[in-house]
């Protein structure tokens, strides 16, 4: 039996309000039926970016015609979701994310998790779009897959900054093979070990899909 002492929910928010990528589509629901209505249901639907809230990108997000199932969304391995994880804390923080700050972090480590999850702000607005928020490097990308990482989320809108053009971070964990969660919400989350389930929705032809992402307490850090 899996034994945990709480579920922490590290997933932002989505409603009317959620912030999203400039151009990207914004979050809108729209109620069809009502109980009132039908005596028997509520139903609705929803208009909305995939990269709004906490989301996973595929392949198929950088490149590609979106005619390849493998590189979409639905077809990603889930192994890389769900397993032990590791929260760096380097907040606050702007900045690119070097392997030099994060190498003190995992030295004293003897078994790295193969999920690593970066806590870069204090608070976040869940409501505004950020302009200046810290990212990946290729070096900590590169540095991190050669320790057997398979995973690297950050509570950023994007694995590289927004005014990336050729987004070096992005494809870079591609080439790695590596899977990567943007706009976690670590606010509430102390630094160490956890173990980490966010899977994505089987979206067979898109790049990319919302997660409820939590991380499970097991007691590690006492």
């Amino acid at each position: 039996m899996f034994n945990y002492k709480r579920i922490i929910d590290i997933s932002q928010p989505v409603k009317t309000n959620s912030a999203n990528f400039p151009g990207d589509t914004a979050y809108k629901h729209e109620i069809l039926l009502t109980v009132e209505q039908s005596k028997v249901v509520n139903l609705t639907s929803l208009t909305m970016s995939p990269h709004i809230g906490t989301h996973v990108d595929a392949p198929a997000h950088i490149k590609g015609d979106m005619k390849t199932e493998s590189e979409l969304v639905g077809a990603m391995p889930l192994e890389p979701f769900v397993g032990p994880a590791l929260v760096i804390d380097l907040a606050p923080t702007q900045d690119g994310i070097s392997w030099k700050s994060v190498e003190p972090h995992i030295a004293s480590l003897k078994d790295l998790p193969e999920r690593i999850l970066f806590r870069t702000q204090n608070t976040i607005r869940y409501d505004v779009f950020e302009d200046e928020y810290s990212f990946f490097t290729t070096e900590l990308v590169s540095a991190l897959a050669k320790r057997g990482v398979k995973l690297m989320g950050i509570d950023a809108p994007s694995a590289d900054h927004i005014r990336s053009k050729t987004l070096d971070a992005h494809h870079e964990l591609d080439r790695l093979h590596m899977t990567w969660l943007e706009n976690l919400d670590l606010t509430h989350v102390a630094a160490g070990k956890y173990f980490l389930i966010a899977l994505p929705i089987k979206f067979m032809e898109l790049e990319a899909s919302p997660v409820r992402a939590v991380l499970l307490d097991t007691g590690a850090n006492e």
